[in-house]
């Protein structure tokens, strides 16, 4: 009985997840995406900050991967950290606040796999727009865990909107409430502008709170809900390639995460850079990506076999991701 207890309450837990998990198959591994965070680097200075995929990985060994960006620049994974029944950490180096479409996985079985990236969740009243844009950095203690988000607001009305961190609250799975400790400096934004990108900070969570949402004016007849998991559907190809007919990635067995990673109906919540680029030539986008992909892979090659040259007898381990797993070197800048 306790068994089935516990069962049914781990598909209740993942029913709630249902539009977040993406992924992608070649008809011999499947890989899964669940989310992904970012981590700012020590130097105040930095231009850029690390992204952590967290991926699954079925019907192969291993895998390489690579992130495109809105812009086409293909992004190499520097470190990959294994993690229990083939789940894995990947580690990209990429320029602080980018906006991808597309990670590329190579198996060490069949084709490569091209998923699209998640949309930029948004919610919004008749006067604003709210995006989120991930979580920036996650600590985490014995006592407690801290958050930190990325948000912009943008106001539609015709009207001064006057925005501060006080505006915001996070929501756990259980719908509790948490009220930010750190942030932004208060705002007013005109009629038709936005913020920039700004963080918040919430501490003194508790261990076991999920971040669920985040809303706007929660308690007010106007409250804005993000819900992070609903609202996170992938890219549409349209906006990926350019092309609403491309094909989309091939889906490899049925697993039980395949009813998670299924495109939602709405992408409405696209951004402006992306949507821009839609706009281009269709064959121009795809071949685009794919040549950059290539190119990419090709440098790494002639890299590989240039260390192999010099070290022959690291010709196995220069070629095995598994072995980038047991790195405990740091991505450099």
């Amino acid at each position: 009985m306790r068994l089935i207890v516990i069962a049914l309450l781990l598909a209740l837990a993942l029913s709630s997840a249902n539009a977040l998990p993406l992924q992608g198959g070649n008809g011999n591994a499947t890989v899964v995406l669940f989310g992904a965070t970012k981590t700012p680097l020590d130097d105040e200075n930095a231009t850029q900050e690390i992204l952590k995929v967290d991926v699954g990985l079925i019907g192969a060994s291993n895998a390489t991967y690579q992130l495109v960006d809105a812009h086409d620049d293909v992004y190499q994974a520097g470190r990959y950290k294994s993690l229990s029944s083939g789940k894995q950490t990947v580690y990209f180096l990429v320029p602080i606040d980018s906006l991808f479409k597309l990670i590329n996985a190579t198996p060490s079985v069949g084709a490569p796999i091209n998923i699209n990236w998640w949309v930029t969740p948004k919610g919004s009243n008749d006067n604003m727009v709210i995006r989120y844009y991930g979580i920036a950095d996650w600590l985490v203690n014995s006592d407690e865990q801290a958050v930190v988000v990325q948000v912009s607001v943008q106001n539609n009305g015709t009207k001064n909107l006057y925005v501060s961190p006080e505006n915001f609250t996070l929501l756990d799975q259980w719908g509790w409430p948490y009220h930010p400790t750190l942030g932004f400096d208060a705002e007013t934004v005109g009629p038709q502008k936005a913020t920039s990108r700004v963080l918040l900070g919430f501490t003194g969570i508790s261990l076991l709170s999920r971040p669920a949402a985040l809303a706007y004016d929660y308690m007010t007849s106007e409250r804005i809900i993000i819900d992070f998991e609903r609202d996170y559907v992938p890219l549409s190809n349209e906006l990926v390639y350019g092309d609403a007919k491309a094909s989309a990635p091939t889906v490899g067995p049925q697993t039980a995460v395949s009813a998670a990673a299924q495109p939602a109906s709405d992408q409405t919540a696209q951004n402006k850079s992306m949507s821009t680029q839609a706009n281009e030539t269709k064959e121009v986008k795809k071949l685009s990506i794919k040549d950059k992909l290539a190119a990419s892979k090709a440098r790494l090659e002639a890299t590989r076999t240039g260390l192999d040259e010099k070290t022959p007898d690291t010709n196995e381990t220069a070629a095995a991701p598994s072995s980038a797993s047991n790195s405990t070197s740091s991505i450099a800048a």
